[in-house]
């Protein structure tokens, strides 16, 4: 479903992500983990098109996002979770996840019927008047991922969909995503630090440190402590191969 190949992006100040590469299958989730502004969101981004590579490409059922820009085709439908919500403060929630509904220009009828279903399924049926600052941070983390569901996405992004949530909230949210595998076989990548939440969700485990992926593989091995790298990141150990400056 994605391919990341030989993947190199740099503002200009030296190469932020230098040579990822990785695949997720179809169905699959693939978790991204490593240090504070190490890129992992802009690798994101970089996926769905919003950053342009400086060399290597980025294939969605192999064809870039440049090429789906060009080309005015969608060939696979994305929806991207952003990390602090990114809710319009001055639109209710229905409208909120109604707003790429409308930007595709779809009947009010057949919105209102897709807003109040997504909104059921992630369990925020009945929120529909309220404004984002009525709402706790779970329940906006919610309709920030009711809005990435309403165009039925094979693909979902998610950039660290548990930040600031406690662990119960947390745990919540990776059970939606698990459900939206399962029961849809939403291909996702998700980007956190929350290793109880990629351990629960990811079937691999992508580490980056200084622009390279220094582990690559199955999840199991991951938090099996298979290299030094999955060790020191997953004990928060300051002893290791990673500065932790």
């Amino acid at each position: 479903m994605i391919e990341v190949r030989d993947l190199v992006v740099d503002f200009g100040g030296g190469p932020i992500l230098n040579g990822i590469q990785f695949a997720v299958g179809e169905g699959e989730t693939a978790v991204v983990m490593g240090k504070n502004g190490c890129g992992k969101s802009v690798l994101l981004k970089t996926i769905i098109g919003l950053i342009s590579p400086s060399s290597g490409e980025v294939l969605i059922r192999s064809i870039s996002p440049e090429a789906m820009r060009q080309k005015h085709e969608r060939p696979v439908e994305m929806g991207y979770v952003f990390q602090k919500g990114g809710l319009f403060d001055s639109m209710t929630v229905f409208d909120n996840v109604a707003f790429p509904l409308r930007r595709r220009k779809i009947a009010e009828a057949e919105i209102e019927g897709i807003v109040l279903e997504v909104l059921k399924r992630v369990g925020l049926g009945g929120n529909e008047e309220k404004f984002p600052s009525e709402l706790s941070g779970g329940m906006q983390k919610r309709v920030g991922l009711a809005r990435a569901l309403c165009t039925n996405p094979s693909v979902v992004l998610y950039d660290d969909p548990t930040a600031g949530l406690d662990p119960v909230l947390s745990d919540s949210i990776a059970e939606l995503m698990c459900s939206l595998r399962e029961t849809y076989r939403v291909t996702s990548i998700v980007v956190t630090h929350d290793l109880k939440v990629a351990e629960k969700i990811a079937d691999h485990v992508h580490l980056i440190y200084g622009g390279t992926l220094v582990f690559s593989g199955l999840a199991k091995d991951f938090f099996m402590h298979s290299s030094e790298y999955a060790r020191q990141f997953c004990e928060g150990d300051i002893e290791g191969p990673m500065d932790i400056f």
